[in-house]
Formats: structure tokens, sequence, C-alpha cells
């Protein structure tokens, strides 16, 4: 069993920081004053091949983003009591969302239909009592080699204070959810709601939320089950939405658990452009865990072309994190993903089972023969 850890102790406020650099703040600060971010935070890559289609994009679509604000604050004004979008009616709600929340609203609009008021008074352990409780070493290890890998071009995880709230979030999480405790991937989902709700203990409580609305506990436990499942599940689904870029895959040998367990353990946070994750995740937060399987499809749609020019199982491997990096026409990506693309929660949920059964019976038969050879190892 490893030792457990306490939580360190609190950072000082940020006058005594100030006060006192470390060189690797200094180091920091020397990089926030060098480069330019931004409306999120984000510096730009340098030689990022998406950063000029994705400055042009972001212009053509003001005018459309002017609008889209200009009607969502028409319908907050009406709503019953301040914030309260679980007021609407679903169908009204989820049009919304696909359409985009504005920057400014997406705090308050991810708070309101995730539940996550009530989620936080219920609770009989508090956000500050979570950060109290000790973690074991090996979580808590991990944690901390994660955070300088974590949107290391935002300003936020460039200074120490930043991360220091990263590891907050992410260490009450693994108290909050011992199932899990931490894996990697939930540090780029924890960064990016800081990035967005700019408040610590929002972040966790949104975290907390999203997780339990999505039910994707099992991406993250010993095994990965689910994820595996839903992978198989995508696959089936591939060969009959998109069946030439499926059969290509085949004739490459290349599984989706290689291309897109990395799509689905960040929720798209570390594949896609942010703005464009962002828009995923106004839905995804309401329309649960489908919209990753939309999106997945919606992807393959947009790059087919591209996936149809490789021709062999490394060209596959090569180029298929570029390929989400390039969507910044997130618009593009809604409509790809949503628009004509029949899929049922409830045919979802079936092939879920039936994968599910499929990947236990596997695991079992695995065991039996490790066991089986263990035996006869020692005879």
């Amino acid at each position: 069993m490893s030792p457990v850890l306490r939580h360190p102790p609190p950072r000082p406020p940020p006058a005594a920081e100030e006060e006192d650099l470390s060189e690797e703040e200094g180091l920091d600060r020397a990089v926030l004053l060098r480069d330019e971010f931004d409306a999120l935070g984000f510096a730009s890559a340098d030689g990022d091949p998406n950063a000029e289609s994705a400055k042009t994009y972001a212009e053509w679509f003001q005018a459309k983003a002017l609008r889209r604000l200009n009607r969502l604050q028409a319908r907050r004004a009406k709503l019953p009591a301040p914030g309260d979008w679980r007021s609407l009616p679903k169908k009204t709600l989820k049009a919304l969302l696909r359409k985009g929340i504005p920057p400014e609203h997406r705090p308050e609009v991810w708070w309101s239909i995730l539940g996550c008021d009530a989620v936080r008074q219920s609770s009989r352990v508090s956000y500050q009592q979570y950060l109290q409780e000790p973690l074991d070493s090996a979580s808590s290890e991990v944690i901390e080699r994660d955070l300088p890998r974590t949107f290391p071009n935002h300003r936020k995880f460039r200074c120490a204070a930043g991360r220091a709230e990263l590891r907050n979030v992410l260490w009450a999480f693994a108290r909050r959810c011992p199932a899990v405790r931490y894996c990697q991937g939930l540090n780029f989902i924890a960064g990016l709601l800081l990035v967005v709700l700019q408040n610590e203990e929002q972040a966790f409580w949104t975290l907390v939320c999203t997780f339990d609305a999505l039910g994707v506990e099992g991406y993250y436990t010993e095994g990965m089950t689910l994820l595996r499942a839903d992978l198989q599940v995508l696959t089936s689904f591939l060969s009959s939405k998109c069946p030439r870029v499926a059969r290509e895959l085949t004739r490459l040998n290349v599984d989706l658990l290689s291309i897109c367990s990395e799509w689905f353990i960040t929720w798209f946070a570390k594949s896609l452009p942010i703005a464009t994750v962002l828009r995923v995740w106004d839905t995804l937060f309401f329309e649960g865990f489908k919209v990753l399987f939309r999106i997945s499809m919606g992807i393959f749609k947009l790059v087919e072309q591209e996936v149809l020019r490789c021709q062999s199982f490394d060209n596959v491997m090569e180029r298929a994190k570029r390929w989400p990096r390039g969507l910044v026409q997130h618009n593009e990506l809604l409509k790809a993903s949503f628009q004509g693309l029949q899929l049922r929660r409830a045919g979802l949920l079936k092939a879920r089972d039936e994968a599910l059964s499929r990947i236990e019976q596997e695991d079992e038969e695995r065991r039996k023969l490790a066991r089986a050879r263990a035996e006869a190892a020692r005879r």
C-alpha cells in the first residue's frame, strides 16, 4: 500500500510571492513578458501550422458570434431566476447549447446546466476539507509529474500559482472519487475548466458534476474497460456511418484504440483546438457521453480524404494527431457531428453492454490462461 501524504500547505498570498520570487517563478515571469496570448490566455506555439487559419476563422466568425450573444442575452433576461438555465425547455436549451455559449456566459451556463450548486451544497465534505484529506503518494507523484505538462502554452500554468490551483483541483478530485483517484488526462480537463471558470472551487465542482453526468468512471479505472468498450462501439458505428474511412483503417490494421483513446479520456481537450473544444463541451455537458461519439464521427467525416491518402499504418499514426488539431472551424465540426447523423442513446447503451460483455469474457480468459501458465511454471 502506498504511503499517504497530507496536502501541502496553502501557497502564500500574491504579495508574498512578489517579494520572494524563486528562480522558477522568475523564469515564468520572463516567458510571460516575452509571449503574446490570445483571449483565453494561450500563446501561439512557434511554427503552429493552424495559427493563421484559426485567426482568420475567428475574425470571420465574429459577426455570427455577436448575433448569438444578442440572442442569448435576450433569452437570459427572460429567465425566471438569474442564471437558471435549467428552467428552459429541454429542446430550447439543447438548440442554444449547440449554437455555442459566448465566453462571458460559459461559467454561468455550465454551472447551471450541470446542477453544480445543488451538488456543492448537499455534499457532506467541502472543497477545503477534501484538500486536507491525505492522498496516497503514488497518485500525488503522478499529479506532480503532470502539472508542468498541462497546457504549458497557457499563461496560468506557466506560473507557480496557476499550477498550484491545478494541483488542488486534482488532489481534491482524487479524494472525492477514490475509485479513480487520478488518471492521466484528467489534468487537461481540470486545467481547461480552470481557464474557463477562473475559480478553483468552481472548477472542482464542475469536474465532479460533469464526471457524474457522463458516467465515464470506467475510462479511468484499472483496465479501462469502459473506454475499450466504447471504442469498440465507435468502430462499429464508423463502419455504418463512415464506411470508406472504416474500410481504410481496417485495411491498414489501425485500431481506434490507438487513435481515439486520447479523444475520449480528455474529452478532446488535448486533441482539438481550444475554441473547438469549448463548443464541444457546451453540448457534452448537457447531452452526455453520446457527444463523444458524435464528435468522433464528425472528425472522421471531415478528415476522410486525409485518411484515404494514407498508405500504411505508420502514415496513419504519424498524421492522426494532426487531423483534429487542424479543425479550427468549430461550427463546421458541430454541423458534421449533429446534422444528418442519427445516434440514439438507447442504441449506444445496448451496443456498449454487448461490448462490455465481450471484453469481460476476453479478460477472464486471459486471466485463466495467465494462472495456468503460472501454475505450470511452478511445477
